[in-house]
């Protein structure tokens, strides 16, 4: 028999059907299909009067339709998905039809998670991928507007930035449709002081927030913050963060009146998708920082080379004068005459100037006449000797300087004697001189606009003038011009070595670690690949790649500070490098990870004697901060093996993964990667995605009970609920296989929430059957991962109202590692739980910390001691000694306390003896499913208790 589902297209059409077929029985007045879509109920169908049938979110909340009428639950997988509401005379059929529709709208909520999921996994990848696509901050923001706004309404949205040396705000991209007055993005706002905004505490605090306009108005008026101008109805933030766990801003939504809130899962999405855009941003600002970073070093070459070009160009500036130089002392050495010596230089000085006309006066002082022993000029053929008058060649004589005529200057035209020659637009003319003698004018002039004189052509002149005197005045220039060019010779050989230099450093930068100077991760890959490839050749020895994590490291960094964190780093890479040979590569990759190769490791053996020789090498403490600090090492080893790996990369991951086996298995050794592990590598993704379809399923994940007893009278107190998994083709699976992976894989809260609903059904089961009483209590763990979600009290409310259970009835047990983690949201959520009457119990007291902070911090109601300690109880006087203390200690808290691991006779009468309040072992039964509890033994310790006392 096809399901509705198969029949029909939407929930409207199948929840039509569902209502006709009600209708052709009769006997039906009114009825309406509702479905939840989101946080609101729509409406699918109804028929008959059904305005006067109550709305869904009243029947949510317990009221009935009346005498005449009644109501169905729609639920699947403990989730409730609407209601079918009649009033008049129900059909037999009626639960059926329930049951199909309920299916329908499953399989609808079903796809839109899938959708949901689908969209949410894409929209993750394009934040990740935006960081690689090297586009500029202002480009990359928009877009990451458009991302989130596929995910939820981010019609208002604004990112922060955070500046930790300048403890600064500023707000590159801001998004809000009510708010009158936006930040400027190159704004720069405190983060502390008073008057400071909500996002400079959420900064402060570090942690995400989701907040009412009541909250947001209360907490500006607690921290003295400055109220915003038009508070959001709703307002949620989370911190960006780093991969190192350092801020580096903040990204928020706001809503207002006229929006829907964020659901929980929304919220939970945003907080997700803000670790994401964190470490885009993070990669985005880092590879900004290197652009810069590269820009001033390029502008520093730059620099650098236009100072070597400019000294390059003088040089040859320079090589060009003193070969005009040369070529005028040889003219002064040969036999020419004065008129072709003048004509030789005017060649030469062309060469420098434009010097189409060029003349030289000589003054002959004893005969008071200016001489033109040369002159080639366009428009006079020749000059005749003539007396000093007001000229141009006059001012040069008379002041012993050079002079120098523009066209805009107010000189042009004036001083020239003949009043109808040609005048020149521009004029130059220096002093001859030899010695401290005066000997005449060098001049050279030009008629045409575009041939302008300048100062750089009167330093040539200049310098042509002062080496046509003497030949001893030549042979002093042309040693200074050698001293000049030797100086300048070796100015350029050292701006070139510093530039080699800063080359080199670049380099060097790129592929090593700035704290360590160790080969980077980039550096590691191309000798790992270099290595690789010769191996396949035959051209390279056989190798082995070395993984090392320090342990315990993040709490070094976070307890004595990053600088004591880098030392750690430092000597880490020093006492490596000091247990290997000379040509091992030794790399760091990041954080507090470093890796080897080791070159020429043809067996295990070797690996495994330098691998024992890091671990040892840790051992030593290190001093940090005057203290004495102890940081072990977890490595992980693997041989290059042409039978099993194709690519340079594998060997990295195989090593990778047996350090993270090596912490799996305690900390502080080493594993060699094997052939095996590579498949419970395998086996393990398998398991994973298994357990993914028992959770889905029915009857695969079974809750075991183990019951405790009252140590004064042998009544039964409780239970603990216990997974267990019954793999259809595995068999039995421990604990200790499935659960370790179910917390890494984020799985536990699922299977926390599988096991609370599956045990709550159970105890509603046995109350049916009296089997037990409102006194006894039902033990279930929960994992720390619970506590990340903010609606964990609202669920347990939920199946405690569904199976009508008295909450004191529950008691969730926490480890201290949910303490430890999150310890504000554990505070949060266990306020909430106490709120509803569910009780608390602390498991396994003793075996951690143990901090008696947790005791005055948190509310307990129960404390369980662990097996540990009863195992040794009546054979170590120091076991003995711990429970009396532990017993005190809840005697004076008023706690209720529960052994565990009660298994002999002996340890029954001591815990009794010692006023222990209940007792839980194999003494009394082992775990067992719910049909397969000895209802009958347990009722017999009842009359066993009174009879020893």
């Amino acid at each position: 028999m096809m399901s509705t589902a198969e029949y029909l297209e939407t929930p409207e059409q199948a929840a039509g059907r569902a209502l006709a077929m009600l209708q052709q029985t009769g006997g039906l007045s009114a009825a309406a299909v509702w479905c939840r879509e989101g946080v609101v109920w729509r409406q699918l169908a109804a028929c008959g009067a059904a305005a006067g049938l109550p709305a869904a979110d009243a029947l949510e909340n317990g009221r009935l339709p009346g005498p005449d009428g009644g109501a169905l639950e729609l639920t699947a997988a403990g989730q409730l998905l609407g209601w079918l509401v009649w009033r008049g005379r129900a059909p037999e059929a009626v639960a059926d039809i329930a049951a199909l529709l309920t299916g329908h709208l499953h399989c609808a909520v079903l796809r839109a998670e899938q959708a949901a999921a689908r969209v949410a996994n894409e929209t993750m990848l394009e934040i990740s991928l935006l960081a690689g696509e090297g586009a500029s901050l202002e480009r990359i923001l928009p877009r990451l507007h458009r991302l989130m706004s596929r995910l939820m309404d981010a019609s208002n949205f604004y990112i922060a930035l955070y500046d930790e040396e300048c403890a600064t705000l500023r707000f590159p991209f801001y998004v809000d449709l009510h708010d009158p007055a936006p930040p400027a993005p190159d704004a720069v706002f405190p983060v502390n002081g008073a008057n400071s905004s909500l996002t400079a505490w959420l900064i402060r605090g570090g942690k995400p927030m989701v907040l009412t306009r009541e909250r947001i108005l209360e907490i500006c008026r607690q921290h003295e913050l400055a109220q915003p101008l038009l508070p959001a109805s709703f307002w949620m933030g989370a911190p960006l963060v780093n991969a190192a766990g350092n801020l580096i801003g903040a990204v928020v939504l706001q809503l207002y009146d006229e929006q829907t809130p964020f659901s929980s899962a929304e919220q939970l999405l945003f907080m997700f998708a803000a670790r994401h855009v964190g470490f885009a941003l993070d990669r985005v600002l880092y590879r900004s920082q290197l652009e810069r970073q590269v820009w001033l070093r390029t502008s520093e070459l730059e620099g650098a080379n236009a100072r070597l070009r400019a000294e390059v160009s003088g040089r040859k500036r320079a090589e060009k004068f003193q070969d005009v130089l040369f070529r005028i002392a040889e003219l002064s050495n040969t036999s020419l005459s004065l008129e072709a010596f003048l004509s030789g230089l005017h060649r030469l000085l062309s060469e420098m100037v434009a010097a189409r006309n060029c003349l030289v006066a000589l003054y002959d002082s004893v005969n008071d006449r200016i001489a033109f022993p040369y002159c080639a000029d366009e428009h006079a053929q020749s000059l005749q000797p003539r007396k000093p008058g007001k000229g141009y060649i006059e001012q040069v004589l008379h002041s012993g300087r050079p002079l120098l005529i523009d066209p805009y200057g107010s000189d042009v035209g004036a001083g020239d004697d003949d009043d109808g020659a040609v005048r020149p637009k521009s004029w130059l003319g220096v002093p001859l001189y030899c010695g401290h003698e005066l000997l005449g004018v060098l001049a050279v002039q030009s008629y045409e606009s575009d041939v302008v004189y300048n100062f750089r052509d009167q330093e040539v002149l200049e310098f042509v003038a002062n080496n046509i005197g003497t030949a001893l005045a030549r042979v002093r220039a042309l040693e200074s011009l050698q001293l000049a060019y030797a100086e300048l010779e070796q100015r350029v050989r050292e701006r070139t070595s510093e530039l080699d230099a800063v080359n080199a450093q670049l380099e060097f930068d790129s592929l090593h670690d700035p704290l360590t100077k160790l080969p980077n991760r980039s550096y590691l890959a191309k000798a790992l690949r270099r290595a690789w490839d010769a191996y396949l050749a035959g051209s390279g020895d056989r190798f082995a790649v070395v993984f090392i994590d320090l342990d315990r490291f993040k709490l070094v960094n976070d307890t004595l500070g990053h600088l004591a964190g880098d030392h750690l780093l430092f000597e880490a890479g020093a006492r490596i490098r000091a247990c290997l040979r000379h040509y091992d590569f030794l790399a760091r990759l990041g954080g507090d990870e470093f890796a080897v190769l080791m070159f020429g490791m043809d067996a295990v053996e070797e690996c495994e004697a330098i691998a024992r020789r890091i671990v040892s090498e840790f051992e030593r403490p290190v001093i940090l901060a005057g203290r004495e600090v102890f940081s072990t090492a977890s490595v992980g080893v693997v041989l290059a093996d042409r039978e099993h790996y194709r690519k340079a990369e594998d060997l990295l991951r195989d090593a990778d993964h047996a350090m993270y086996c090596t912490k799996q298995q305690g900390r502080q050794g080493y594993t060699l990667f094997s052939h095996q592990l590579r498949i419970d590598q395998a086996d393990q993704l398998a398991l994973e995605s298994e357990l993914r379809r028992a959770l889905e399923e029915e009857g695969q994940l079974i809750p075991y009970y183990q019951p405790f007893i009252d140590a004064g009278n042998g009544k039964l107190a409780g239970f603990e609920a216990l997974v267990r998994w019954q793999h259809p083709q595995r068999g039995l699976i421990s604990p200790a296989l499935f659960l370790p992976m179910a917390e890494e894989s984020g799985l536990i809260t699922r299977l926390d929430r599988y096991m609370v609903n599956a045990a709550c059904a159970q105890l509603q089961a046995w109350r049916a059957e009296g089997q037990v009483g409102e006194d006894i209590a039902l033990h279930i763990n929960l994992s720390s991962a619970n506590f990340h979600d903010p609606d964990l009290a609202g669920w347990i409310g939920g199946r405690i109202a569904h199976y009508q259970l008295p909450p004191a009835m529950l008691h969730l047990e926490i480890t201290e590692s949910a303490l430890i983690d999150q310890p504000e949201t554990a505070a949060t959520t266990m306020q909430a739980l106490h709120s509803l009457g569910v009780r608390l119990a602390l498991d396994d007291f003793g075996t951690g910390y143990s901090a008696l902070s947790y005791l005055h911090r948190y509310r307990f109601d129960v404390l369980k001691i662990d097996q540990s300690f009863v195992f040794d109880l009546d054979r170590k006087e120091e076991s003995a000694a711990i429970v009396r203390a532990i017993l005190a200690l809840a005697r004076a808290l008023d706690l209720d306390v529960v052994a565990e691991g009660v298994e002999t006779g002996s340890q029954l009468a001591m815990l009794r003896e010692m006023g222990c309040a209940k007792l839980q072992g194999f003494y009394f039964a082992a775990p067992a499913p719910a049909w397969g509890l000895d209802w009958a033994r347990l009722a017999r310790f009842e009359q066993e208790i009174r009879d020893a006392a």
